[in-house]
């Protein structure tokens, strides 16, 4: 990805997640203006990154409604079935709609090979969902329910962030970085005999979100005993790399 370097500059907001995705970031202008090139011509370029850590304040549980037969148009309907009846309480227990979203869904031929040659073995239907929960401690309780309702299979539970939450985080790993940028640099510039007299550049590299995942879920459980599953920490990394004038100390 392109990086920009521009010399009056302030700290971007944007954010690019995924459970491990990195991007390059752009730095906006804005009214800080940064310092100009010292006419000494000398300089100390280092990289940093900063790291926050946060409870999860959403959750994204994984399910699905399979459905197995000779034919593709009763697997269909058993898929539609089984779908509606999972939707249907998944909002009675006061889901919004649009937090039900259709991850996957499939129908497709099974076919085995044998000696004799290639065997139809009937068809399969998948129809995934992923539910959005504000409310992370109620995923196992979600879980129970879908499974009650439709679902035959949960395929896990990611513990994440919400948007504004996000970019709070971002904020923060990017003022970690550049903290730690600058002592780097203050570091470098004892050694080296020189003193730092303010920014040149700054470049802001990559911003990795790692969210918390389980996976396989749901465990059967005897009794009234219902499914309980615990979340970990969400981290959200910042990059950055800085250019400083510096002179002669």
């Amino acid at each position: 990805m392109q990086r920009k370097t521009l010399l009056m500059a302030v700290l971007g907001s944007a954010l690019l997640v995924s459970a491990g995705v990195a991007g390059a970031l752009a730095l906006g202008s804005g009214s800080a203006a940064a310092s100009q090139p010292d006419q000494s011509g000398k300089s100390i370029t280092v990289s940093a990154n900063g790291q926050v850590e946060a409870t999860p304040d959403q959750a994204i549980v994984r399910v699905a409604v399979t459905a197995t037969g000779d034919d593709s148009t009763a697997v269909r309907e058993e898929l539609a079935s089984g779908a509606e009846s999972l939707r249907s309480a998944l909002e009675d227990y006061g889901i919004a709609s649009e937090d039900i979203r259709t991850a996957h869904y499939d129908i497709r031929e099974e076919r085995e090979r044998t000696p004799e040659g290639t065997e139809t073995r009937g068809y399969r239907g998948v129809h995934a969902f992923e539910i959005t929960l504000a409310d992370t401690e109620a995923a196992g309780e979600v879980i129970d329910l879908a499974v009650e309702n439709g679902a035959d299979t949960v395929n896990g539970v990611s513990f994440t962030l919400s948007e504004e939450k996000r970019e709070e985080l971002h904020n923060e790993a990017l003022t970690k970085a550049m903290e730690n940028a600058r002592n780097r640099a203050d570091t470098l510039a004892a050694a080296g005999s020189v003193s730092v007299t303010g920014v040149h550049t700054i470049v802001s590299a990559d911003t990795n979100y790692r969210g918390y995942r389980v996976e396989a879920a749901y465990a059967s459980a005897g009794g009234d005993a219902g499914t309980s599953i615990q979340s970990g920490p969400v981290t959200v990394t910042a990059d950055v790399r800085v250019t400083y004038n510096a002179t002669a100390a």
